[in-house]
C-alpha cells in the first residue's frame, strides 16, 4: 500500500541529444528542486545510459553568464567546476535565456540540450516521462558520428563489418543484434525505471506495511519455530511438511521445481534457513531448530527485525563478500546490474580494483566472480524485496518496499565504509 503524498512543484523537461538524426529526446517531468545530481540519474534512465562515465552540466544565461557543474569531486577539482548536489533546477533557471547542457562521457561527448517545456504540479517526488523517441545510444560507440555508423552496418547484414559490430553489440548489450531497432523506444518501462528511482530522491521512510513484506520470509520461519523449537529430521534438515507450508505461505512456488517435500532439494527455503542461523537468528539444539536471543527480540517486532536484516546482510564477517554485496546493491538501486555475461568479470573487478586477490596470491577469475555475485543475490532473495512476478528474470526488480530496504543497507554500508 503506497501512501498518498503531497503534491510540489514539477517542470516539464524537453531533452534533445544533440546532432543525433532521426533525433532521440524525451520529456520528462520532474520536481522543480530536483537536484542537478539527481537530474543526472533521471537522464541516465530515461535514455537507457548505463552511468559508466563521468558527466558534466553547463549553463548559460541571456547575459552570457557561464557556470559548469559535476557530482564526481576529481572532476569538480580537476574542471573547476561548482558541486552538482548542492544546486537545484530553480537556482540554475533563474531567468529567462538560460540554456543548459548535459554532457555525458567526455570521449564520446553526447551534448543533452534540456530545456523547459511547461510547468506542472505532481506527487511530491514523481518522476515521470510524458514522451520520447528513438531508443538511447549505445555505450562506447564513438559519439553522435559513431553511433549512426554503428545503426547502418547492424541495419545492413552485407556490410563486411556486420557480423564484427554485431558481435560486439551483443556483448556489451547481452542483447542479439538481430534485434537492433534505433527507433525502439519504450515508454512504460522508461517509467518503471524512473518508478524505482523515485524513492531514492525523497522520503525513504518505509511504511509499517513495507517493512512487514520486506521481513515476512524471515518473520513466517522464526514464528513457525516457535518458543518450543522446531523438530528437524535425523539429517537435521526441516520436515517437509514445514518446507511444502513454507513455499506456499511465502509465495515460492515459481521459484522452484518439484514437489517441496525435502528441504535439501527445494533450494529456497534451505537457503532462508541457513541465512537465519548464519545471521544469529536461529541454531540448532538437540535436534531442533530454535530461536537464539536475537531471535527472540525480533520474531513479533518487525521494525526490530527490518533494522536486524539490514545490519547483518550489509555486514557479513567476510571482507571480499561485503564488498559483493554492496556492489550488489548499488547496482540495484541504480537499475544498472551488468548484462549476464559481463556479470562476473565485473565483480572480479571490483574484487580486483579493491584489493582482493585469491588464498593463492592469484587474481579472481570470472567464474569466482559470478559465483560471489549468485551467492550474494540468493542471501538478498531470502527476504521480499523483489517482485515476486519478475524473480525469473536475471535479476528480478527490486519492490518499492525492497529499494527501502536497499537504502536502508546502503546506509550501513556507507557508516562503515567511512569509519
Amino acid at each position: 500500500m503506497t501512501n498518498m503524498r503531497a503534491a510540489e512543484k514539477a517542470l516539464d523537461l524537453h531533452i534533445t541529444i544533440a546532432g543525433t538524426e532521426p533525433e532521440i529526446w524525451r520529456d520528462v517531468r520532474v520536481p522543480a528542486a530536483i537536484t542537478l545530481t539527481d537530474l543526472h540519474k533521471v537522464i541516465q534512465r530515461a535514455f537507457g545510459w548505463d552511468n559508466r562515465h563521468l558527466h558534466m552540466f553547463e549553463s548559460s544565461n541571456a547575459a552570457g553568464q557561464e557556470r559548469r557543474f559535476a557530482s564526481n569531486e576529481e572532476t569538480i577539482m580537476e574542471l573547476e567546476t561548482e558541486p552538482a548536489a548542492v544546486f537545484t533546477l530553480e537556482d540554475v533557471f533563474t531567468s529567462r535565456g538560460t540554456t543548459l547542457v548535459y554532457e555525458y562521457d567526455f570521449g564520446d561527448t553526447w551534448q543533452h540540450e534540456i530545456s523547459i517545456s511547461g510547468h506542472a504540479v505532481a506527487p511530491a517526488g514523481q518522476l515521470s516521462c510524458l514522451a520520447g523517441a528513438n531508443r538511447g545510444p549505445v555505450e562506447d560507440s564513438g559519439g553522435t558520428g559513431g553511433y549512426r555508423e554503428l545503426c547502418g552496418i547492424l541495419l545492413d547484414p552485407s556490410h563486411e563489418r556486420h557480423d564484427d559490430l554485431a558481435t560486439w553489440y551483443s556483448w556489451v548489450t547481452n542483447k542479439p543484434a538481430a534485434e537492433f531497432d534505433p527507433q525502439e523506444f519504450d515508454l512504460e518501462k522508461c517509467n518503471r525505471s524512473l518508478a524505482r528511482l523515485s524513492p531514492q530522491l525523497g522520503d525513504a521512510t518505509p511504511t509499517p506495511e513495507e517493512m512487514a513484506t520486506v521481513v515476512l520470509p524471515a518473520k513466517w520461519l522464526l514464528q513457525r519455530v516457535g518458543a518450543d523449537g522446531l523438530e528437524l529430521t535425523k539429517d537435521d534438515y526441516l520436515k517437509p511438511a514445514v518446507v511444502a507450508d513454507a513455499m506456499t505461505t511465502l509465495g515460492w512456488e515459481k521459484r522452484w521445481y518439484g514437489k517441496f517435500n525435502r528441504e535439501s532439494q527445494t533450494l529456497p527455503v534451505f537457503e532462508l534457513r541457513s541465512t537465519l542461523q548464519d545471521w544469529g537468528l536461529l541454531r540448532k539444539f538437540k535436534g531442533k531448530l530454535v530461536r537464539t536471543p536475537a531471535g527472540r527480540k525480533t520474531y513479533d517486532d518487525d521494525v526490530r527485525l527490518w533494522g536486524y536484516l539490514a545490519d547483518r546482510f550489509a555486514h557479513p564477517r567476510d571482507s571480499g563478500e561485503a564488498e559483493v554485496r554492496r556492489r550488489l546493491v548499488d547496482w540495484l538501486l541504480e537499475d544498472r546490474v551488468p548484462p549476464h555475461n559481463m556479470l562476473g568479470q565485473a565483480v572480479a573487478d571490483s574484487l580486483m580494483s579493491a584489493g582482493f586477490r585469491a588464498a593463492d596470491g592469484a587474481g579472481i577469475t570470472d567464474a569466482q566472480g559470478m559465483y560471489l555475485f549468485i551467492e550474494a543475490r540468493r542471501t538478498l532473495a531470502t527476504l521480499g524485496v523483489f517482485e515476486e512476478e519478475d524473480f525469473l528474470d536475471s535479476p528480478p526488480l527490486a519492490s518499492e518496499a525492497g529499494l527501502k530496504f536497499l537504502l536502508e543497507v546502503q546506509r550501513r554500508q556507507n557508516e562503515q565504509h567511512e569509519d
